[in-house]
């Protein structure tokens, strides 16, 4: 009897444990739609196998428990009720509801359910569900924001917007979100876009107008706007702009290279919201023509709705899709070849890397194209360029005047030191305000974390003069930064690694990029007089200073200067011991 219990009491707990976890599951999926969408994304890969279904399906439980682990969290920290109804989880169940109840019909089940999870979606997007937990989690937000650099953003800043095996896009987080300096770009975003060799990615318009750059890569590009079809093959260095409410789709066309291009977006619809519109698709990506009722898709294609179910609920392979060679040179057929245009006559792709750089020497490259050279960035009023940083090399000193430069960091990596008024002024305003223990310790710590220095330079004399704070941080491929108009810049690459970013400058329209050291530091268009003055000392010491550079634009960096002075240091070392040697024989 008693062997008989030790068999049969271990085979109930497995069993209770069982159970509990298929109504966990079962839980879980009613909570969370973000687990159910998940989970059908896991069925409708065409590719996959039973143990690949069977791992994507555990990492979306794994996903779902970090998710409820985090709102727990949240919730005990604001004091309020777990167990709190969210309106939009509500609604969404209660669509969802409807539809098993109004509809019979497996597909019409499947096209009303769809509708409520595009709806609930929507509503996430806008703010909707509940108050509290969206107002809790901003807090958190903000009190990292406070901690962290407000001009640089890291790569885990981005979130994936489509992902297939064939490629993907990202899309950086909201600028002003990060912090309030950076308003003025609230319309503003950048996407990174990633197709592997011979993917054809889908069909797609925005709300917004774009400026786009191929870093690699190359292939055909078609857009569809004003009734017509442009066609144009891109390839590494070409710029290209499109329009909002253009239809766009793209081949990548190498063999053997990725297709990378790096998108710069401004809204003209919702501030600080930039949508994707699938026109072509089916269930994934999802077409817009699935929201349509019925007898409205009746109606406008005058063919039974069946049939067009057919062709907008087919496509399921997501947003990329592998293309074969035959595709590839259908598309490419009536494509034309883009270029160098000095007039900016072409509609079609300008190529940066065939233009004369502006500034060129063995520290470094800057190509530049603006609406003079494509007149396709008059409209967006942008400034394109592509800053390539000799390894231990620097880019001189320089502010904007009026143009607030967005730049992604497309290979190799470096440092950058921005010279900002506006968080010396927070931090002369915290000094008023009693701080309570270890908040300076957590902020430094905070600092570290994300590889950051400040450091702010009081004056001397006149107390409320203005001050300053130095912004440094690390810089790798794939991170964005954004330096604002009127603030002091440099940017330092690696001893080992060049350092190159394509830039967005914004308000490029009479902006001047003004050069604070080298040959053709401004300063030294000051007369003699203003310089004893502004410096208070004799204008020849300031000149010796300024004078000493004779390069332009890019200069050997902090690392090259101590290695040449070690270098000096060893070769008087190496003589003095000579002439030591020489004097012991006599």
């Amino acid at each position: 009897m008693a062997m008989k219990n030790r068999i049969i009491l271990p085979a109930l707990v497995t069993l209770v444990v069982f159970l509990l976890s298929a109504i966990s599951a079962v839980s879980y999926e009613i909570e969370d739609p973000e687990l159910t969408r998940c989970m059908e994304s896991c069925h409708s890969q065409p590719h996959y196998d039973i143990g690949m279904k069977r791992r994507c399906e555990e990492q979306c439980l794994k996903e779902h428990q970090q998710r409820m682990g985090e709102q727990q969290e949240g919730e005990r920290g604001s004091g309020e009720s777990q167990d709190r109804e969210d309106p939009a989880e509500q609604r969404f169940r209660e669509c969802r509801s409807r539809c098993r109840q109004q509809h019979k019909e497996r597909k019409q089940q499947s096209r009303c359910m769809t509708k409520c999870e595009e709806e609930y979606r929507e509503e996430r997007r806008q703010g909707g569900g509940n108050p509290h937990q969206r107002y809790e989690g901003e807090g958190v937000r903000g009190e990292e924001r406070k901690r962290e650099n407000p001009y640089v953003f890291g790569k885990e800043r981005f979130r994936y917007e489509h992902r297939t095996d064939h490629g993907f896009v990202k899309v950086l987080d909201k600028f002003h979100e990060k912090s309030n300096l950076l308003l003025g770009l609230a319309n503003y975003t950048i996407e990174v876009l990633v197709a592997d060799p011979r993917t054809f990615v889908m069909p797609t318009h925005f709300d917004a107008d774009c400026v786009c750059y191929v870093f690699k890569g190359r292939g055909t590009l078609t857009i569809l706007g004003k009734g017509e079809k442009e066609s144009h093959e891109i390839r590494e260095g070409d710029i290209f702009v499109t329009s909002a409410g253009s239809i766009i789709y793209m081949v990548s066309s190498d063999p053997r290279e990725r297709l990378v291009v790096v998108k710069f977006l401004r809204s003209v619809s919702m501030p600080g919201q930039i949508m994707h519109f699938h026109v072509a698709g089916g269930r994934n990506p999802e077409s817009i023509y699935r929201h349509f009722s019925e007898e409205v898709l009746e109606a406008a294609f005058r063919a039974p709705i069946d049939q067009i179910e057919n062709v907008i609920g087919r496509q399921r392979k997501g947003a990329f899709i592998r293309a074969s060679q035959e595709q590839i040179q259908g598309l490419r057929r009536h494509s034309k070849e883009g270029g160098s245009w000095p007039f900016g006559e072409s509609r079609g792709p300008f190529n940066l890397l065939k233009k004369q750089a502006t500034h060129s020497n063995r520290y470094g490259a800057l190509f530049e194209a603006d609406s003079k050279d494509y007149r396709q960035l008059q409209h967006l009023n942008v400034r394109v360029s592509l800053a390539n940083v000799t390894d231990g090399s620097m880019m001189a000193p320089f502010y904007n005047s009026r143009s607030t430069k967005v730049a992604m960091v497309v290979q190799g990596s470096g440092y950058i030191e921005i010279i900002c008024p506006h968080l010396a002024r927070k931090t002369q305003r915290g000094h008023g305000t009693q701080r309570h223990a270890g908040q300076e310790e957590q902020e430094e710590r905070g600092r570290q974390r994300y590889g950051e220095e400040e450091e702010e330079y009081e004056g001397r004399g006149t107390q409320g003069q203005q001050r300053y704070k130095k912004i440094r941080a690390y810089l790798s491929q794939g991170m964005v930064f954004v330096v604002p108009a009127g603030h002091p810049v440099v940017e330092v690459a690696s001893a080992d690694q060049n350092l190159q970013a394509i830039c967005f400058e914004i308000r490029a329209d009479r902006n001047e990029r003004i050069f604070l050291a080298g040959r053709n530091n401004i300063l030294n268009k000051m007369e003699k007089e203003a310089k004893e003055l502004a410096f208070d000392t004799s204008a020849q010491e300031v000149d010796q200073v300024f004078n000493a550079q004779r390069e332009e634009a890019f200069f050997p960096g902090p690392g090259s200067r101590r290695q040449q002075r070690d270098k000096r240091s060893d070769q008087t070392q190496t003589i003095v011991e000579s002439l030591l040697n020489v004097a012991a024989r006599f």
